[in-house]
Formats: C-alpha cells, structure tokens, sequence
C-alpha cells in the first residue's frame, strides 16, 4: 500500500506520518490516522519511564494510531520487553507497520484488533490508553486486561469537562462533582484518579500513582494496579470531597460538594526520585525541568496561586524566588507541576496570608 506522509524526526526516532496532522492543542481529526506533535513532550516522558522507573514485560498501546508512542519506547528505551503496537483502524496499522520497520525495532509488533476483543483474550503487565477525548469508555477492558500487578498509562484531553467548565459532563462521565477555582487543573487530575480508583475497585484492583500530572492540554496517569480487595479498600480510603471559598481562599480537605476525587500523593516519590532523564528527547529541557519539580513537590493539596493571594490582598504579586524563601521560613514550601506561579506549603492559610502580606 502506498502510504500518503513523511517522515519526520522526533526524538531520536524517525516516524512516518501522515501530510496531514495537528500542530498544536487538541487538534482535530482531519484526516483518518491521527498525529499530534504537541503530545511530543506526553511521548519524552514515557520514554523516560521506560528508561528507569517503568520495567514491564508484555507491553500494549491499545489505541496507538501511527504507532509513534510504541516505536518512540522501543528505539529510545532498551530492555526485555515486547511492545504490542495497536488499533482498530487498518490504515493506522499500516503506518504503525512502517514506523516498526524503519526503526527495526525486533521487540514491536502491530496488531488490528479492537482493544476490547484484545484485552479479553490476553493480559499486559503495562498498558496505555491515549484515546481522543474522555478514556472512560475504555477503561474497564483494560483493567479486566491487567495482570496481577503492572501499570495503566492514561491520557485524558477532555480537562474542561474535569476541571468545572462543564460541571454537567463531569458528572456524566466521571461520576464526580467539579468547580472552577484557582487551582482547577489539580483538582480535575484527582477527580479523574479517583474515578480510576472507583472503577478500579469495582473489579478487585487497587490504584495508586506512580506518576499523575498536567501539560498542555490533557491530563496524564501513570498508575500502580495490583489485584486485591484489601487493596482497593486501602486505595478507596484515599478518596474523599473537598471545598473551596472563593471569598477567604479556604481550601478544606475531606469535606464540601467537590469530588470524590483523590486525596493522597500524585506520585511515587521513591520511584520518581530515581528517574533518569535520557538525552535525546524531542523536548529535552522542558522535561528535565518537569521531573527537577516532580521530585521536590510536596504531597499537599491543592496548591496556591500567587496571582490569587495578589488579588485576594490587593497587592502586588512578589518574585518567585522571594516567595519561597519567605514560605520556608514558616514550614515546607515547593514549587509545583501545574503552574509557574503556585506553590505548595504545609502551613495553613492564615500563616500563608500573614507570610505573603509581609513581603509585598
């Protein structure tokens, strides 16, 4: 078959890819097989996943389109296992098919198989959900596809449903209630992680994180799941509601209107703080930046925004670096993933108001 396309370079890899694709954001399917070059930076993390945190064995992109995901982890991130490259569309297999052979990559084969039929009849220690839009629809198949222990790598691009913009289709599709606020993008992630918890549980499965964050314009889970009811009780006891008064700025854990949603880390500390960037990913710096954060985060939600505790004192916002050094003078203070201007503490409100008002 002759493919329409060109092959262009991302990472240290060469991909085959259709004339047409998306630039930027969420895209649209224009044509019939789907390649966004902003998810670049999605892929550069799951290579380095793969490279020191992530060892599966039988490995699925469930809904792989040209398969660049696939072949971008077998190139770029050598090891001892097999890479089932998948999707329901035969001319996506055919790209995935010439992006296989042009890395030569031994350890990748491409499947045609609707990912429901495919994960009723075989099991993966790691499986990956990157579908257009919502991934609920798809994620009972792959947690009945599981193995006793491995991990579910999610992409959701539906963050305004998540994060308060269509309250209505949270609660449809995520089984969750959702508010716009200062720090809507945590908030949506652990929606989302708690509906995989619920969902999880529902088949006798535990969830915890290995690495959940926000970029660009989707959401991205990395997730331990392992078989036991024990274990989804102890993941389930990890959930709960929480407010927030747009008045006072009060965020308050374990009760309101918001959620269920996650309430526990959104990383596995130990495991990410032994993540080595590779050299050679399409966004190198902005990745070494990303995990430099990841590893200092601290696990309390939510964050604070500087603009909003600006305009809730009516003054202006002050430096970073002045911030944080004034914070960690009154307890924990660390930057965070999900804005350049917010900042994580483990010191209530009031401190953190009495803290940024003497500064400004």
């Amino acid at each position: 078959m002759n493919l329409d396309g060109n092959i262009i370079r991302e990472g240290s890899t060469q991909l085959f890819v259709p004339g047409i694709i998306s630039e930027r954001g969420p895209g649209k399917i224009e044509g019939r097989v789907f390649f966004n070059r902003q998810m670049a930076f999605n892929r550069d993390v799951s290579v380095a996943m793969f490279h020191s945190v992530v060892r599966p064995r039988k490995c699925l992109d469930a809904m792989a389109a040209t398969g660049a995901r696939g072949a971008r982890i077998c190139h770029e991130a050598p090891g001892n296992y097999r890479f089932i490259i998948n999707d329901k569309d035969s001319l996506a297999c055919e790209y995935a098919r010439k992006n296989v052979e042009l890395g030569s990559l031994g350890n990748a084969e491409v499947s045609n198989a609707d990912l429901r039929c495919l994960l009723a009849e075989e099991k993966f220690d790691y499986i990956d959900i990157d579908p257009f839009g919502t991934p609920i629809p798809f994620v009972p198949s792959a947690l009945q596809g599981m193995s006793r222990k491995g991990v579910l790598a999610v992409t959701a691009t539906d963050t305004a449903s998540l994060s308060g913009t269509h309250p209505g289709k949270c609660r449809r599709r995520y089984m969750a209630n959702s508010q716009r606020n200062p720090f809507l993008h945590e908030s949506g992630l652990r929606i989302m992680i708690g509906t995989m918890v619920r969902m999880a549980a529902q088949e006798d499965k535990g969830v915890t994180p290995l690495l959940c964050y926000y970029a660009d314009h989707y959401f991205r889970l990395f997730l331990n799941v392992k078989d036991g009811a024990g274990r989804a009780d102890a993941s389930l006891e990890q959930l709960g509601m929480m407010s927030y008064d747009k008045a006072t700025g009060e965020r308050k854990v374990g009760e309101g209107k918001m959620g269920p949603m996650w309430l526990g880390p959104l990383m596995d500390h130990e495991a990410i703080s032994e993540a080595a960037v590779p050299n050679g990913l399409e966004c190198q710096e902005r990745a070494r930046q990303h995990f430099e954060i990841w590893k200092e985060e601290l696990d309390v939600p939510f964050y604070y925004e500087t603009n909003e505790l600006a305009a809730m004192l009516k003054l202006s916002p002050p430096g970073r670096d002045e911030l944080l050094e004034a914070m960690g003078s009154i307890g924990k203070v660390s930057r965070t993933n999900f804005s350049p201007t917010g900042f994580r503490t483990d010191r209530p409100l009031k401190e953190v108001l009495e803290t940024f008002r003497s500064i400004c």
